[in-house]
Parts: C-alpha cells; sequence; structure tokens
C-alpha cells in the first residue's frame, strides 16, 4: 500500500512540474507596488511605440524592414504590453486602441506581459520566456519620440550596466499617439 501511494506522488509531481506556470505580478523582480512614472522620463503612455525598422552592425550597417508587425504600450503603473500582429491587421488608430483597451480576444494577436523600470532614458523590460521558464531583459532607451530596444537577452537580472545598453542591434519604435486614457494593463 505505501509503495502504491508513493509512486502516485511520485507521477502526481511529475505531471505537475510538466505543466505551464501561470506567471504573477509577484513572481516578477520589477514589479514596485508603488511604482510612479516621473515626469522627466521622456516615456509616453498616450499611445503605443510601433516597431518601424531594426538596424544591424551585420555588412558594416544595414536597415531592415520587420517581418512582423508588433508595438508596445507602457502604463503609469510600471507595467508593459509587447502586441504582435503577425496578420498585419492593425492599421488604424481605432485597431490599436481596440487592442489596447478590451479587445485582445482575436485569436490573430500575440500579447506578452512585462514590468519595465527607468533610469533617466535608459529603460530595461522584464517579460517571461514561458517555454524556458526564465525572465527576459530588454535594454534600451527613450529618444524623443522613439522606443529603441538594443539587447535581450536572460543575462543581467535587470541591472543598469552600460554594457547591455550598447550593442551591434537596434529595434526603433516609433511612438504613435492614440488619445486614450491611461487604462488599466489587460493582465
Amino acid at each position: 500500500m505505501q509503495f502504491r501511494f508513493c509512486c502516485m506522488l511520485l507521477l502526481l509531481g511529475l505531471f505537475s512540474s510538466c505543466a505551464q506556470k501561470l506567471y504573477q505580478k509577484h513572481d516578477y523582480s520589477f514589479y514596485d507596488e508603488s511604482f510612479a512614472l516621473t515626469p522627466d522620463s521622456g516615456l509616453r503612455i498616450d499611445g503605443v511605440y510601433i516597431l518601424d525598422h531594426i538596424w544591424t552592425d551585420e555588412n558594416g550597417g544595414t536597415t531592415k524592414q520587420p517581418k512582423d508587425h508588433s508595438f508596445y504600450k507602457f502604463y503609469a503603473t510600471g507595467q508593459s504590453n509587447l502586441t504582435l500582429d503577425p496578420e498585419k491587421s492593425i492599421t488604424t488608430d481605432k485597431d490599436y486602441i481596440a487592442a489596447v483597451e478590451k479587445d485582445f480576444s482575436k485569436k490573430d494577436h500575440t500579447l506578452f506581459e512585462g514590468y519595465y523600470k527607468q533610469q533617466g532614458n535608459k529603460i530595461i523590460i522584464q517579460s517571461v520566456v514561458v517555454p524556458r521558464k526564465q525572465f527576459e531583459y530588454k535594454y534600451g532607451y527613450v529618444d524623443g519620440n522613439n522606443f529603441i530596444i538594443v539587447k535581450s537577452t536572460h543575462e543581467g537580472k535587470g541591472k543598469f550596466d552600460e554594457k547591455y545598453f550598447t550593442d551591434y542591434y537596434k529595434e526603433y519604435y516609433i511612438f504613435r499617439p492614440l488619445n486614450i486614457t491611461e487604462g488599466k494593463p489587460q493582465w
């Protein structure tokens, strides 16, 4: 009887270890209940940042157009959403507002949630790579109406170290104002 019980516990442990973890806000080290966006941060929350082009130092410097349509929405609460739109169905202000505010039931969009922190114009976004069950950190900066990501890595643990803000790769996101109220993130 004891052997059967041990086998059942072992099987239960094996099956539960294979289940996908649902990450909650307290799982993120960047989560800060008292987060406040500083007025001098330069980061805008009244619209979205849309991926415009990618620059790489490859072959002496190359600019590429992204394959997929994607955009970031930042919130004053420290949360950020990255939306992937591979069908490129989001094109108008109305489409962006629907995707940001409520209409995430569409199957052709994918939402990646995260938290961010900022120092001056530098920003780091912490998100989860679910299949690997590890956090990823995107290092970048705000430059006028541009948000530029220079590195995505699981290294660095979200530290504001200069070596993570310089790289041979840059994703340029252009701000698109949407005249929307702050609202709440979809998660």
